[in-house]
């Protein structure tokens, strides 16, 4: 596995065919796992953190952010569609 500590404080995770992001103050287990063949960017957010937006087989795309959490829509998300 290869790790990587990003600018915001999350650790990274490679390993064959998927990419992890873990939380500072979290163990291994919380990590948010990707397969590389899912489409996934990383937006910066507007206090620096750096969310993570996915785009699953049908299309639909998801955030992390606490908008999206609560509202099923977000900045991040129309930021990619804009391009």
């Amino acid at each position: 596995m290869i790790t990587t500590t990003l600018p915001d404080g999350r650790l990274k995770h490679k390993i064959d065919n998927w990419t992890g992001y873990q939380n500072p103050s979290e163990p291994m287990t919380k990590t948010k796992w990707y397969k590389d063949d899912t489409k996934y960017w990383e937006v910066k957010g507007s206090s620096d953190t750096t969310y993570i937006v996915s785009r699953n087989e049908y299309g639909n795309m998801t955030c992390e952010c606490i908008g999206y959490r609560y509202h099923k829509r977000c900045k991040h998300i129309t930021e990619i569609k804009n391009g």
